[in-house]
C-alpha cells in the first residue's frame, strides 16, 4: 500500500520542479546584473575626471650672450598644459616639456625668433638656430636656471575650481622621456589609478584627456577637459626610450594629460604630435613615470576617499542606488569639497527615487518565489491526500486491485462479522494438522434415542 508521506514527498518534488521552471522569470532582474560590472564610458569619465588638472606655467629669463655674459634683454612666456594627480598626498604627473628648462629655453628661442622675423630681421628657422648658439636663457642671477612658476588647477564635473601652487619635484625633457612630477599641498586628493606594468599591444583602446588651448581660444573658457578616443597603433623608441603611438587626437594644451585604457587606468601621459595636423600622436608610457615615482618614493595606492568614491560608482552601474548613496556620502564625509562625489550623489539619489534599488527588487522577487514554492508545496500535499483517501475507498483514479495483505492476528472486530455475535477466539495463523491420539482411534459415541418430551407428534 502506498504510504501517505511518500506521496507528500512526491508532491513536494513536483512543486519544486515547477518552481525551478518559473524561477528565471521571477529572478530576471538579478540575472541581468553581471558579477563584475563593466566599465562603460560614463564610469571611466566619472573615475578619471576628479584627478585631471589644468597646468598654468609662467617662465621668466634673462638673455645673456655666451662667453661674455652680456645681457641682451629679458623674455617671458606663459603656457598651459594638462596633468593628472597620481597620489593622494598631492603628487601630479605632467609632460616634461611643460616645465623642464631645456624645453622652456627652446620655446623662448622660438618665440624670440618669431618676433625678429616679424620685424624683418630674417627667416624664423635661421634666427632660431642662431639664438640657441649665441645666447643663454638664465635666471635673474647669472648661472641660475630660468625662473618658473607653476599652478595646478583642479576642476571637476560640478564646476568647482581650485588653484594650487605647485613645486617641481623632477622633470625629464622631451628627448629623454617627457615626464615631470609636481607636488602640491593637500591630503586625500582624488587620484587616478596607474595601469599595471606590461607591454601595450596594438588595438588596445585608449582615451586621451586634456585641455586643448585652441578650443579655449576659439570658445568660452571651459573647466571640462576633452576626451579623445583611439587605439594603440605601435610602440616606438626615441634614443632608446619608449613612446607609444596612438590614434587618439591631441592638441596643444593636452600635453601631460592622462591617456587611459577602457577601465580608466592611466597607461601614459600625452606627449607630442608629429606631422601636419598631428597625424602621429605619442604618449609617454607609465614605465617612464614609474621610474620617477620610485626614485622619489611616491606611493600610488588608492586612499580612503578613492575607495569610497569608486565603490559608489560601481554601485551606480549595477543599480544598487541605496549603496551608491551611502558610498558617496562617505566620500563627502572624508572630503567635503569633492565636487564629482557631490554630482554623483545627486544622480544616485535621483535614481533611487525613480527606480529604487536592485537589491530591494531582488529581495521582492525572492519573496514571490518563496511564496510560489509554498503554494505549490501545499497544492501537491492536498492532491496527494485526496489520492490516498480515494485509493483506500476503492474509488477514484487510484482505485484498483489492492496488494496482498497479511491476515490479522488480533481479536475479530465486531463490525466485520455479518452473521450475528462474533464467536470468541482469534483467527488462526495457518491451517493446523489433525490431532492423532497416541492410544489409537477413539471409540464411537453410542447413539442415544431422543426422549419422549423431545419427540414431535
Amino acid at each position: 500500500m502506498t504510504r501517505p508521506w511518500t506521496s507528500v514527498l512526491a508532491g513536494a518534488v513536483a512543486g519544486t520542479a515547477l518552481l525551478l521552471t518559473a524561477a528565471p522569470a521571477l529572478a530576471d532582474t538579478s540575472a541581468r546584473t553581471p558579477a563584475e560590472p563593466p566599465h562603460p564610458r560614463e564610469r571611466v569619465v566619472a573615475e578619471v575626471l576628479p584627478a585631471v588638472t589644468y597646468i598654468e606655467t609662467r617662465s621668466d629669463a634673462v638673455v645673456r650672450e655666451r662667453g661674455t655674459g652680456r645681457e641682451i634683454g629679458a623674455v617671458s612666456v606663459t603656457g598651459s598644459c594638462s596633468g593628472v594627480v597620481v597620489s593622494n598626498d598631492g603628487h601630479i604627473a605632467t609632460a616634461g616639456h611643460c616645465v623642464h628648462p631645456d624645453d622652456i629655453r627652446n620655446s623662448m628661442a622660438r618665440d624670440l625668433a618669431a618676433r625678429l622675423e616679424a620685424r624683418g630681421v630674417g627667416p624664423r628657422d635661421r634666427l632660431y638656430a642662431f639664438i640657441l648658439i649665441r645666447y643663454e636663457f638664465q635666471g635673474r642671477t647669472p648661472g641660475t636656471p630660468i625662473d618658473r612658476t607653476v599652478t595646478a588647477v583642479r576642476a571637476d564635473s560640478a564646476g568647482t575650481e581650485t588653484r594650487m601652487p605647485a613645486r617641481i619635484v623632477d622633470a625629464e625633457p622631451n628627448r629623454r622621456g617627457d615626464v615631470a612630477l609636481l607636488d602640491v599641498d593637500g591630503t586625500d586628493l582624488p587620484a587616478a589609478t596607474l595601469a599595471p606594468a606590461g607591454e601595450l599591444t596594438p588595438g588596445t583602446p585608449v582615451t586621451s584627456v586634456g585641455y586643448p588651448a585652441d578650443r579655449d581660444r576659439a570658445l568660452d573658457p571651459s573647466t571640462a577637459p576633452s576626451w579623445k578616443d583611439g587605439t594603440v597603433s605601435s610602440v616606438q623608441t626615441r634614443s632608446g626610450i619608449p613612446f607609444v603611438e596612438v590614434s587618439a587626437a591631441m592638441a596643444p594644451g593636452m600635453s601631460g594629460g592622462p591617456a587611459v585604457d577602457g577601465r580608466g587606468r592611466v597607461i601614459g601621459l600625452n606627449s607630442m604630435g608629429l606631422g601636419e595636423s598631428g597625424s602621429f600622436n605619442f604618449v609617454a608610457p607609465t614605465s617612464t613615470l614609474r621610474t620617477m615615482l620610485d626614485r622619489h618614493g611616491v606611493r600610488t595606492e588608492p586612499g580612503a576617499v578613492d575607495l569610497a568614491y569608486r565603490a559608489g560608482l560601481d554601485h551606480r552601474i549595477t543599480g544598487e542606488n541605496a549603496d551608491a548613496v551611502a558610498a558617496f556620502r562617505e566620500t563627502l564625509r572624508l572630503r567635503p569639497d569633492h565636487g564629482s562625489a557631490q554630482e554623483q550623489l545627486r544622480l544616485a539619489e535621483a535614481a533611487y527615487a525613480t527606480d529604487g534599488d536592485v537589491s530591494e527588487r531582488r529581495a521582492t522577487a525572492w519573496g514571490i518565489a518563496g511564496g510560489a514554492f509554498l503554494l505549490l508545496l501545499l497544492v501537491g500535499t492536498v492532491v496527494t491526500v485526496v489520492v490516498v483517501r480515494r485509493r483506500r475507498r476503492g474509488t477514484g483514479p487510484g482505485a484498483g486491485p489492492m496488494p496482498p495483505m497479511d491476515p490479522p492476528t488480533g481479536p475479530i472486530p465486531p463490525a466485520t462479522w455479518p452473521y450475528g455475535p462474533p464467536p470468541q477466539g482469534t483467527y488462526p495463523r495457518a491451517p493446523q494438522p489433525p490431532v492423532v491420539s497416541p492410544f489409537g482411534p477413539a471409540a464411537p459415541t453410542p447413539e442415544v434415542p431422543p426422549s419422549r418430551a423431545d419427540t414431535v407428534c
